[in-house]
This record gives structure tokens, C-alpha cells and sequence, in this order.
């Protein structure tokens, strides 16, 4: 039974082979790894952050250059959806600048998100990303917490 569905697919793949042509690539989806956490399965000091606040915060300074959205695509700066779950600089569609191409960490993970909101140019000097940084510890923490779970929602 799973032969005579497989027949059609089979045959356009050959078809295809003989012209030289490329099945369509589907659209990327970027797919968390890992589900949306409850706030209090978050690793401190993220599991006693404001959640409101860090929502608040990502729509004063984020929200004019990122989308979390997972049906959305790029603006000024790349997609957040999933930030955690993929690497550096490594968002399909995205171009990067050199700075963050080169920069030598692999993936995202909490400490990384928060040195970069601290000071972006004094992280990744060369960087594109145009932020002034957020200085206060407190809203870091807030903004960290809800990226840890909106971007993967």
C-alpha cells in the first residue's frame, strides 16, 4: 500500500533526473528543539524574572528590528524565533555581517544573549546590530526569560 502512493513522487523524481532540473526546495521552518518552557522550568535567575516586563522591553527596543514569529520573516535583523535552538548567525535568509559570521561561539545560549544585550559593539565588535545596549541586570534578566520562552511559542 505505501508502494502505490510512493509511484507518483518516484516518477517526477526521475523525471526530473533525466532533465537536469531540481525539485523545489520547501520553505525552512525554523522548529524549536526544545518546547516553550513554563517560566518556573527556566534555570535561575531566569525562573523569578518579570515575564511582563520582558515582554514590555522586547517591544520598546526589539520589536522595530526582530519578529519572534515563527510565520514571519526578516526585518532590519534576523527572525528570533528559535534563536536558542539554532546556531550563531544562522538563520536562513539572513545575511550577517562579517563580525557575527566570524564570531567564534556556535549557539546562543542565555549568558551569551546577555553579554551581547549588555554592550553589542564591545561583544561582537564590527557588528551591525545598532543598540546602545541595556545596562540595568534586571531588565537583561527580564528580556532573557521571555525570549526563553516566546521564541520557541
Amino acid at each position: 500500500m505505501r508502494l502505490v502512493g510512493m509511484i507518483p513522487v518516484m516518477i517526477s523524481a526521475l523525471a526530473l533526473a533525466a532533465c537536469g532540473g531540481e525539485a523545489p526546495k520547501a520553505p525552512a521552518v525554523l522548529v524549536p528543539v526544545v518546547p516553550a518552557p513554563m517560566q518556573t522550568e527556566l534555570p535561575a535567575p531566569y525562573s523569578g524574572a518579570d515575564l511582563t516586563k520582558g515582554k514590555e522591553l522586547f517591544g520598546r527596543k526589539c520589536t522595530a528590528c526582530h519578529f519572534l514569529e515563527k510565520t514571519r520573516g526578516h526585518q532590519v535583523g534576523p527572525n528570533l524565533h528559535a534563536v536558542f535552538d539554532r546556531g550563531t548567525a544562522t538563520a536562513e535568509g539572513y545575511k550577517y555581517s562579517p563580525a557575527l559570521l566570524a564570531f567564534a561561539e556556535p549557539n546562543w545560549t542565555p549568558e551569551l544573549v546577555d553579554q551581547w544585550l549588555l554592550a553589542p559593539d564591545s561583544f561582537v565588535p564590527g557588528t551591525a546590530m545598532r543598540l546602545n545596549g541595556v545596562a540595568d541586570e534586571t531588565e537583561r534578566r527580564d528580556l532573557i526569560a521571555f525570549l526563553l520562552i516566546a521564541s520557541r511559542e
